[in-house]
């Protein structure tokens, strides 16, 4: 987002490109939840463009969730502000977990918190770590950032919150970071903090992020986040195509895919275009299509974009 801000903001010369990279960071903008932002971008594109900007979508705004994945695995989703509301997901998922081998909790589309939220968090790491669950932050960083703009040291409020702090420093590995949060939080608290403990080694699974199952529409289709999809996710593809040597897949509703999954998906399509067939993955986002055209997906299948 930084970089694409930094393009726009500079004038830099994107040639053919330039409506797309405004494209990719409205979708960004949306995905985090950051609508003012989002709102503010539109001004300056039709003004620029003279043409009407992309629509904020209200229905992509997602609730806090808790649900279940492949693998046994449990995946916790907050968006918003990290206040009290939080309580009843963090039973869903405390519910999840208890047959789960994995919690994945992403807090990428936070825009707030505050100690009420802090503190129950806390809780809930609390409980799975004394069931011994493993567990994963996804963007750790991103709470983080939001927490240090909220901690003033010497000012003795939100005492969770600067344990939370500590907590996701230490799960995204950065000790430094723990170790300076740590003296101010002493210094304003006046007893000790608690340690670095180096994290246990992650799991295969979890370095990878649990992968979301794949819906199934008129066929198949592509959705939600694909973390870590592996080549069984594709078998009804293959069954698809074991009939048809042409064949569109919907990816409305992708909305992210990671290198692991793309890597897997590149295979897939690489395999089915090797034994004739003819593939197209429609309605993708552009940020999306743009990220597999990098990784020379336009080399075996057709990519369609969504109309700007």
């Amino acid at each position: 987002m930084r970089r694409l801000e930094a393009a726009l903001k500079s004038n830099e010369d994107l040639g053919d490109s330039a409506i797309r990279a405004w494209v990719c960071l409205f979708e960004l903008l949306q995905a985090l939840g950051r609508k003012p932002a989002f709102e503010a971008l539109a001004l300056t594109f039709a003004r620029r463009f003279e043409k009407s900007p992309p629509a904020w979508n209200a229905a992509g705004e997602e609730e806090n969730l808790a649900a279940e994945t492949t693998g046994g695995r449990a995946h916790v989703s907050l968006s918003g502000v990290l206040n009290a509301g939080v309580g009843e997901v963090l039973k869903q998922a405390m519910k999840l977990a208890a047959t789960s081998t994995l919690v994945r909790m992403d807090v990428a589309k936070l825009t707030d918190a505050d100690n009420n939220g802090a503190t129950l968090l806390m809780r809930g790491i609390a409980a799975l770590k004394r069931a011994k669950k493993e567990f994963v932050f996804g963007s750790p960083e991103h709470l983080a950032a939001i927490l240090e703009q909220k901690l003033v040291v010497g000012e003795r409020t939100n005492q969770e919150m600067w344990l939370l702090l500590l907590e996701l420093h230490q799960q995204a590995f950065h000790q430094e970071a723990f170790e300076e949060a740590a003296v101010n939080y002493a210094i304003t608290f006046e007893v000790s903090p608690p340690s670095w403990e180096a994290p246990a080694p992650r799991s295969e699974e979890a370095a990878k992020a649990p992968s979301q199952p794949l819906p199934v529409a008129e066929g198949f289709a592509l959705g939600g986040q694909m973390l870590g999809v592996g080549a069984a996710n594709y078998s009804q593809l293959d069954a698809t195509l074991s009939t048809r040597d042409e064949f569109d897949i919907d990816a409305r509703k992708l909305v992210r895919i990671d290198p692991v999954a793309a890597k897997e998906l590149h295979g897939v399509l690489n395999r089915f275009k090797a034994a004739g067939k003819r593939l197209r993955l429609v309605g993708l986002g552009i940020l999306i299509a743009v990220y597999l055209e990098s990784l020379d997906f336009h080399d075996v299948a057709e990519l369609k974009s969504r109309a700007i």
